[in-house]
């Protein structure tokens, strides 16, 4: 067998094992008597806990399990593709790597493009959390505006979120419309909606204000406490990334720096091993 044959068929081998095996761990839609009889889909096997998508952070920006696994598959079979193509390229011109090498780099380059869409996605939830975190502290001084104007808990939480058109201010709206669609209470929706996205400052919002549905207890202060607090870890968190993007900053002066030392030292380190 030639050496372009191998390669051929290492490189469809690959693909093809990389999209099987992940296929048959995707996470599927539930069965309507899955969802009626309450009843949790079956996860795969714990030593493909790999395989499976973040459903959290899935849900902070509303993308689907099947659309995620799909964009891993395709960036892994285009990183286990291209090092076999360019080595048939090169072959060509009677300077193909060895074959050992080309399975060795395939496998990495496969390995790196299964893990960019994590890493992109990782990057996208976290603006999308602060995004969300910020207009929740601006929806609880309008909830306790509300209080404060004599509003019921129900209709002190549902008017704010009419008021906003971003996504943020509609994920909330939508959690409890479909609250009110379950028959439950608004804040319940709140909670759901925290729990599903991994914002737990959704979840303190939620308790203070069902306290004061059951207790009839005052929540004006509450709630702007809350928001100072929202607000000021906010702010931390702003402070902190701005220091490591600071901190950043200084490597690739410093790679600079070594660079030119080398351009430097390079002629006279030269000389001395040619002598």
């Amino acid at each position: 067998m030639t050496t372009l044959s191998l390669l051929i068929l290492l490189s469809a081998g690959f693909a093809t094992g990389v999209t099987a095996v992940a296929a048959a761990f995707v996470r599927t839609r539930p069965q309507l008597a899955d969802i009626v009889g309450d009843s949790t889909p079956a996860r795969g096997p714990a030593r493909f806990a790999f395989l499976t998508a973040p459903l959290a952070d899935l849900e902070v920006v509303q993308r689907a399990p099947e659309s995620f696994m799909l964009q891993r598959i395709v960036f892994a079979a285009i990183g286990a593709l291209w090092v076999p193509l360019l080595a048939i390229v090169l072959a060509f011109g009677e300077v193909a790597p060895p074959v050992a090498l080309t399975g060795v780099l395939s496998l990495a380059t496969a390995v790196i493009g299964w893990m960019l869409p994590a890493v992109n996605l990782k990057s996208k939830v976290a603006r999308a959390r602060t995004e969300l975190r910020g207009a929740l502290a601006c929806y609880c001084r309008l909830v306790a505006l509300g209080r404060a104007g004599d509003r019921g808990p129900v209709e002190a939480l549902r008017y704010p979120a009419s008021l906003g058109d971003g996504w943020t201010f509609r994920r909330i709206r939508d959690a409890m419309d479909e609250a009110a669609l379950l028959g439950d209470m608004p804040w319940d929706g709140l909670q759901r909606l925290g729990a599903a996205t991994g914002v737990r400052e959704l979840g303190d919002l939620t308790h203070v204000v069902a306290s004061a549905g059951h207790d009839g207890a005052s929540i004006v202060t509450s709630l702007r406490a809350k928001a100072d607090s929202i607000e000021q870890q906010l702010s931390a968190e702003r402070k902190t990334g701005a220091a490591v993007r600071s901190d950043r900053m200084d490597l690739p002066l410093a790679l600079l720096g070594l660079a030119f030392v080398v351009f430097l030292a390079f002629p006279g380190v030269a000389t001395m091993l040619t002598t």
